[in-house]
């Protein structure tokens, strides 16, 4: 009934189960336990702000933002960084800080609904300038 298996582009994720990123739970400790029980086959990191992301590039050192979101183990492959932010240009160069951190896939945010993060255009409030998206 179910498919087996996720095939995206050359990623093969089995079983055909996605762990959802959940803000305040997704860190590495939880990603490892939900993988050592076998029962996902793409975890995903705690939704991450591109702003913070792309000021460890400036920094030229990793920020708090990049050591609590988006470190992760060997073991945590096939694995999702996500993103949020409305600013192309910073989303484009976390996503690059991403890349080379070694994640397989990234999603970008559309769906927070959380003021804080919508009344900066993040999460669902990019879907008023859609042109943006």
């Amino acid at each position: 009934m179910f498919p087996q298996q996720l095939q995206i582009g050359a990623l093969s994720i089995r079983p055909a189960t996605v762990l959802a990123p959940m803000a305040g739970v997704t860190d590495t400790v939880f990603r490892r336990f939900i993988r050592n029980l076998g029962g996902c086959g793409l975890i995903m990191t705690e939704f991450t702000s591109s702003h913070g992301v792309s000021a460890s590039l400036r920094s030229k050192k990793p920020t708090r933002t990049v050591a609590r979101y988006l470190t992760f183990a060997s073991e945590e492959h096939p694995i999702s960084a996500q993103l949020f932010g409305s600013d192309p240009y910073v989303m484009a160069e976390a996503a690059r800080i991403c890349e080379d951190l070694g994640f397989d896939i990234l999603d970008i945010n559309f769906g927070c609904p959380v003021n804080k993060v919508v009344k900066c255009n993040g999460g669902s409030g990019c879907l008023r300038d859609l042109p943006l998206v």
